[in-house]
């Protein structure tokens, strides 16, 4: 099935829910109300992997964030209002939340996702030179397509992720520079 990449819009929201609950466990799951302030906020960063009649793939929500040396953990902090950290004119494009269709999981769908949204946010926004995300340590598969796609680990932030057992794991922090 042909896939169209395309900004989110309001009307997406019900669909992004949906794609988040399968995407994620309840305990990192975050809000419709994030979502929504994110669209609002940053609606360069909200991205979508469109099918027929209004069914989504797959999603990416990213902010545009001044550059820093290293990486401020309390930036990071999940269900964040966008409002306060989105810069129009910032260098650093911050990947919130990106989940794929377990449908269409081991198709390619989910870097080309990846990638296509990364490279349209850096068409039109010259300004951008760097991109930076968090991911679970136990994500092996993700933490491939970034190194893949050029990422290299700058560090974690402690106790993060709830893992099954009920202890805690860090979030692995990746960044990238303009490619």
């Amino acid at each position: 099935m042909p896939f169209v990449l395309r900004q989110a819009v309001a009307a997406d929201m019900a669909e992004i829910m949906r794609l988040e609950r399968a995407g994620f466990a309840e305990a990192i799951q975050e809000t419709e109300q994030t979502f929504a302030e994110r669209l609002q906020a940053a609606p360069e960063g909200c991205w979508v992997l469109a099918g027929e009649a209004g069914r989504l793939y797959g999603y990416l929500c990213a902010e545009f964030w001044p550059l820093e040396a290293g990486f401020n953990a309390a930036r990071f902090a999940r269900d964040h209002a966008a409002a306060e950290t989105h810069v129009a004119d910032g260098a650093e494009v911050y990947v919130s939340s990106m989940v794929v269709d377990p449908a269409t999981r081991g198709t390619g769908w989910g870097r080309r996702l990846f990638r296509d949204a990364l490279a349209a946010m850096f068409a039109r926004h010259p300004q951008l030179c760097s991109t930076i995300l968090i991911v679970n340590p136990e994500w092996a598969a993700a933490r491939r397509i970034y190194q893949a796609e050029g990422f290299s680990e700058i560090g974690a932030i402690d106790s993060y992720f709830a893992a099954a057992c009920g202890a805690q794991l860090p979030a692995i922090v990746m960044r990238r520079a303009r490619t």
